[in-house]
Parts: C-alpha cells; sequence; structure tokens
C-alpha cells in the first residue's frame, strides 16, 4: 500500500479518537443526569434506527458524487452538531429531551459518513489489499475504542462534557486535513439525483445482492449478532457504574479498544490467510459469545476487562474478515449501495436490542433479581447492577447458540471459495 494511505490512517486515529471520547462522555453524562438504562437505550435506539432507515440513502449519494467530499461535509456537519451541544453543556441547559433530535441527526449524518468511508476505502486499494486495508483501519478504530473511553473519562472528570467536545473538534479538523490529501475518483452516473433515480439505484443494488447468497447469509448472520450485541451496548454502563464510577468504565472500554489494536494486528500481519475465510469468523462468533458469559458472573471490572479483551480481539478479526469479503466482490460502481445495504441489513435488528434492553434490563434489576436473589446470587453475585448482569448472560448464551447453528453453513462455504479466486487473480 502506498504511504499515503498510512497517513489517511494516522490522520482517522486521530479524529476517530475524539469521536470516541465525546460519544463516551454523553453516555456517562445521560446515566449520571438520569439513573436509569432506559434513558441511554432511548438515545442509541434513536441513533441506531434512524441510520437503518436512511443508510441506503447514503449509499446512493457515495454512488453518485465524491467520496472524499462527502466524507468532509459529513465530517462537518457532525462537528457542528457537537458545537451546539457543547453550547447547551457549557450553558446548563442541555436535557435528555434536548438531546433527541441531536440523536436522530447523528443517525443519518454517522451513518452516511460510514457508508461513504467504506467505499472510499475500496478506491485506495487494489483487490489484493482489501483484507489488508480492513484490518490497518480497524486498527485505527481500535486505537480510537482504546484511548478515547479512558481519554474521556480523564477530560470528563476536571472539564465536563463541554471539554471533551473540545476535544473531539481539534481531532476532527486534523482528520480532515489527511483526507484533502487524496483525489476523488469521477463517478459515472446514469442520471441527475431525484426521486425517482434514488429508487432505480436502490433497486438495482438489491438485485445485484440477492445474486450474492454468501454475503447475503453472512450479513443475515451478523444482523441477528449485532440485535444481540444491541443488549450490550446498553447494559455495560449501568452493569459497571453500579459498582465503580466513570473510570471504572472508562478502563473497560480501553481494555476492548485494547483488544481492536491486538486483534487488528494479528489481522494485518495475517492478512493473506484471513482473506475469504469464513471458518475464522464462525470461531471469533463463539469466542465472543463466551465472554460475554464470563463477564456476566460477578461484579468485578478484572473479569470485565478479560471479556473486553476476548471479545475486541475477535470481533476485530471476524469484522476483517467480512469487510475483506465485501470489498473484494464489489466494483467501484456499486461499492456504495452495496455497502450501504450490508449496513442497513446488519444492523436493522440492532435498534430492537437497544430498546428492549433498557426496559427488560431495569426490571430484571428491580424487580426479576431481588425476588430472585437466593437462586441468582451463587452464580451471578448480589448488590446493584446484578439484574443487568442476568440479561448479559442470557445474551452471551444465545449468541454461543446462533455461531454453532451457522457452523457448517454451505452458504458461506461458498463465499470462502469465491473471495479467495477474485484476490488470487
Amino acid at each position: 500500500m502506498s504511504k499515503k494511505v498510512y497517513l489517511l490512517w494516522f490522520g482517522q486515529t486521530v479524529s476517530w479518537t475524539g469521536s470516541s471520547m465525546s460519544f463516551f462522555a454523553i453516555g456517562v453524562w445521560i446515566y449520571e443526569t438520569t439513573g436509569k438504562a432506559s434513558a441511554l437505550s432511548t438515545i442509541l435506539f434513536i441513533v441506531a434506527i434512524v441510520g437503518v432507515v436512511t443508510g441506503p440513502f447514503g449509499g446512493v449519494l457515495a454512488d453518485r458524487f465524491p467520496r472524499k467530499t462527502l466524507i468532509i461535509v459529513f465530517d462537518l456537519i457532525i462537528a457542528v452538531l457537537m458545537c451546539v451541544i457543547g453550547y447547551f453543556a457549557i450553558s446548563d441547559i442541555l436535557t435528555l429531551t434536548l438531546l433527541i433530535p441531536f440523536a436522530l441527526a447523528f443517525g443519518i449524518f454517522e451513518i452516511a459518513h460510514w457508508t461513504t468511508w467504506s467505499a472510499f476505502l475500496g478506491d485506495v486499494v487494489k483487490k489484493h489489499e482489501v483484507t489488508k486495508v480492513s484490518a490497518l483501519f480497524e486498527s485505527a478504530e481500535a486505537i480510537s475504542v482504546l484511548i478515547g473511553p479512558i481519554g474521556g473519562a480523564f477530560i470528563y472528570s476536571f472539564f465536563g462534557l463541554p471539554g471533551v467536545i473540545l476535544v473531539d473538534l481539534i481531532t476532527c479538523f486534523f482528520g480532515i486535513a489527511t483526507i484533502t490529501l487524496f483525489k476523488s475518483k469521477k463517478i459515472k452516473t446514469k442520471g441527475k439525483l431525484n426521486f425517482k433515480n434514488t429508487y432505480f439505484d436502490l433497486v438495482e443494488a438489491y438485485n445485484w445482492l440477492k445474486k450474492q447468497k454468501g454475503l447475503l447469509a453472512l450479513v443475515s448472520i451478523l444482523s441477528i449478532g449485532n440485535f444481540l450485541w444491541g443488549f450490550t451496548s446498553v447494559l455495560i454502563p449501568p452493569m459497571i457504574l453500579s459498582f465503580t464510577d466513570a473510570r471504572g468504565l472508562g478502563i473497560v472500554e480501553s481494555s476492548v479498544g485494547l483488544a481492536f489494536l491486538v486483534g487488528s494486528i494479528i489481522s494485518l500481519r495475517l492478512a493473506d490467510k484471513l482473506q475469504g475465510n469464513l471458518k475464522v469468523a464462525i470461531y471469533m462468533g463463539l469466542l465472543g459469545g463466551l465472554s460475554l458469559i464470563l463477564g456476566s458472573l460477578r461484579p468485578s471490572i478484572f473479569l470485565l476487562c478479560i471479556h473486553g479483551i476476548i471479545a475486541g480481539v475477535s470481533g476485530t478479526v471476524q469484522y476483517t474478515v467480512s469487510s475483506g469479503a465485501w470489498l473484494a466482490i464489489t466494483d467501484e460502481n456499486i461499492r456504495g449501495r452495496a455497502l450501504a445495504l450490508r449496513g442497513t441489513i446488519a444492523q436493522m435488528l440492532r435498534p430492537l436490542g437497544v430498546v428492549i434492553a433498557g426496559p427488560l434490563g431495569d426490571y430484571l434489576e428491580f424487580s426479576f433479581y431481588p425476588q430472585n436473589v437466593d437462586i441468582l446470587t451463587p452464580l451471578f453475585g448480589s448488590g446493584p447492577g446484578r439484574g443487568y448482569a442476568f440479561l448479559f448472560f442470557i445474551i452471551g448464551i444465545l449468541y454461543v447458540v446462533l455461531w454453532i447453528v451457522n457452523f457448517n453453513n454451505k452458504n458461506l462455504r461458498n463465499l470462502s471459495k469465491q473471495v479467495k479466486e477474485i484476490t488470487s487473480n
């Protein structure tokens, strides 16, 4: 890969770390303000469901306009939204209700940004490098998850939410500067952007994906998996904050980031062997489920860090294999829409998991667990947060079952062969 790709990697690492700090701080602020998991689940649900609905339209834009320009525009819009949240926080008028329209906007522009970004990566490397570039930028995200929570917790404890947002803005502009080093590819379109042509663009992508049975099987399995992981994104903050503070949460989330980094390094070093190896993705899914079970057993920062490390490494390797397969099979004319459909299908059940997790977790925490504490204490312990942990355990069991059921999936075997044939030419 060219040296410019590595410079782009550095710029996005800095930018994504700033974003990770902001979203971590907003999550802590929501929980500290309300004390309920359901409040956090409401905001996460809005972001997720809006992203699912609008995601395909982001793919249409990515296949019609210069992708570099789109990424910069989306970054600037998100930066402006963060400025307004920071102003509200400084003025002491920020409320959960005021965050709702921002959640709607983040849902639109975040998914459009990531769809365009994924397609852009396919533009800057050759086919045989797609798994390697996926692993490289997974390491950028890993570093952001590693540094973001603990850095966000540190800044939040001294300067509050506005201080974290200020750092996010600085890092955002640094990331934009590195993107400008690349030229945008000219994209040929069949007609002007209007409702009719947008519809035909989406139909074309849908018909293309229907013929890709392997990719469709993979993304369908991941959709169910993301439904289950949607629960964990809501459960982890209250489960941890019930027995420690924001610094403890930051340590656990940073352990996930460290694991992402290790996983991305492994993926980068073994990119040629991982390319098209869907069996590895299945094994990683099984490990992820076992890590959820382990993390639920006791109110322990140590156990949750072990969970984070296993889940982070396995999830990164699995995502790298999946991304490499999608980038290998798509070409630049369909890539934006295909990756948008991938994101939409993969994430369409996640909002359901998010919205169920809050009320169900609160019920288990405040009603079910206290009534059955004698039965459940030997396995999960007692005290605050154990009801959330019990649901965490159930999700882990279901996630393991998902990958066992698909261990010998015929479509996944065929997808492995297809990717290996394309990347070997």
